[in-house]
């Protein structure tokens, strides 16, 4: 009798176990990457690395730091991002640093280069390239996507959710029978070169989405030239803070209408240029900027 109890006691909790434990299948991510990559990953992962800014941002904005061994030295938000180990650029990581974190995932975005990504793969590190489309779709499409290759899908879907909720309160309080102003993104400027976001680019729309005209949505790309922005003499004038001064200061910059009129605004281009987790918050900036009486606070 008492052999029959124990074997019924034996298979109930076979039975239990058998159907609480998870199948292994259900922990293997399969994951087709933005060359059309296919990546597998027999168990989500615990040690990543980023190689990208925005990737490192969206790691942080989904609590899931914690999984982060490393970081390129572009990767400095939030501050607390910088006690995470260094690898080194954006573009010129170092493969030695890497083996030696023993990353389960290693994940970089736009301008990681190919060959390198090419030698992650040979040395047997898990690699995954996410482009963040020039679109603000983009960075929901990026942070989406992170969610589902670390296991935190509904963390992403969440929080890509409350950015959408944000920007759409913005839009609203956006005056829609106003002058739209005529706006100009300086990216760079001087010897070097006039740079700006083309109409192609995710600031372009953010410029729009705030009510403003881009006066480079004609063109594609970055490139500018001075001859068309002395032309079309924008309202106002976005820069970063570090070249402001020098810009209203040039020769060739000082007699736009926006230097005169003291209508040239400087930026965080750390939260304006990266197209991830933050965007809603750039879009708030730019709205601020263009409609100074409206209230955006609560947005």
């Amino acid at each position: 009798m008492k052999l029959k109890y124990l074997s019924i006691l034996l298979l109930s909790i076979f039975t239990f176990a058998c159907s609480t434990s998870k199948p292994k299948d259900e922990k293997t991510i399969q994951f087709t990457d933005s060359r059309g990559n296919e990546l597998k990953l027999d168990a989500l992962p615990q040690r990543i690395i980023s190689c990208s800014p925005a990737i490192t941002e969206v790691m942080f904005a989904l609590n899931e730091e914690h999984k982060l061994v490393g970081r390129t030295n572009f990767c400095n938000f939030p501050k607390e991002a910088l006690e995470i180990r260094e690898i080194g650029g954006l573009m010129d990581p170092s493969l030695e640093l890497m083996l030696q974190l023993k990353p389960d995932l290693v994940m970089a975005s736009t301008h990681f280069k190919r060959e390198a990504a090419h030698r992650i793969e040979d040395l047997g590190m898990p690699f995954a390239w996410l482009m963040s489309q020039e679109s603000v779709e983009g960075a929901g499409d990026l942070i989406i996507n992170i969610g589902t290759l670390i296991g935190a899908k509904a963390k992403a879907d969440s929080l890509w959710n409350l950015m959408q909720n944000s920007m759409k309160a913005t839009k609203l309080k956006v005056p829609q029978n106003a002058i739209k102003p005529s706006v100009y993104y300086a990216v760079g400027f001087g010897k070097g070169g006039d740079y700006t976001a083309g109409g192609d680019t995710f600031i372009s729309e953010l410029i729009t989405m705030a009510g403003g005209h881009n006066i480079a949505a004609d063109i594609e790309g970055w490139a500018y030239n001075l001859e068309a922005l002395v032309q079309k003499d924008p309202d106002i004038i976005l820069i970063q803070h570090s070249m402001k001064d020098a810009f209203c200061q040039h020769e060739h910059y000082n007699q736009l209408r926006a230097v005169k009129n003291n209508k040239v605004f400087a930026v965080d281009h750390h939260l304006v240029q990266l197209n991830g987790p933050r965007i809603h918050m750039a879009l708030k900036t730019f709205a601020e900027i263009f409609y100074p009486e409206v209230d955006f606070t609560n947005n």
